[in-house]
């Protein structure tokens, strides 16, 4: 299998990181090429259409440089950080978009804290109403001893 162009690398990262700007030093390490020719491959790529542009700072290395960007904004799913995108069934709470797998997952998450705080707070009732019980004159087991 060839390797893949440094030109390709470049613009597939942008694309996958929509609205990050990404400098030519940071770019070239990635790719695995010279700085000179990583310059040439975003002049080229800016050039292009308007799908990408400089900006400032680099978002990874922080250098105040003008960085090549993927002009098109992608709203991110705020569990898992990746991409929502159209008519992958995201779901809009408060402002926080998710993807539906991701809103399950929190749900479901929350919903096993929530059930285990009161299945131990149900076990410590319990107990304290034996107690209460035992002191009365009512004999019972302990809780968590069997028959």
């Amino acid at each position: 299998m060839a390797a893949a162009r440094p030109h390709h690398i470049a613009r597939r990262l942008l694309e996958m990181e929509r609205g990050v700007a990404l400098c030519d030093a940071c770019l070239a390490l990635t790719c695995g090429t010279s700085l000179t020719a990583m310059r040439s491959v975003t002049e080229a790529l800016v050039r292009s259409g308007g799908e990408f542009e400089r900006t400032t700072p680099c978002e990874s290395g922080r250098r105040t440089v003008p960085s090549p960007r993927h002009t098109a904004e992608t709203t991110k799913c705020s569990q898992c950080r990746l991409p929502c995108e159209a008519g992958d069934g995201g779901v809009l709470i408060e402002g926080e978009r998710f993807h539906a797998r991701c809103l399950l997952s929190v749900i479901t998450d929350e919903t096993i804290r929530l059930s285990r705080s009161l299945s131990e707070r149900s076990r410590e009732l319990i107990e304290q109403s034996r107690r209460r019980l035992r002191r009365t004159g009512y004999s019972w087991m302990p809780l968590d001893s069997g028959p």
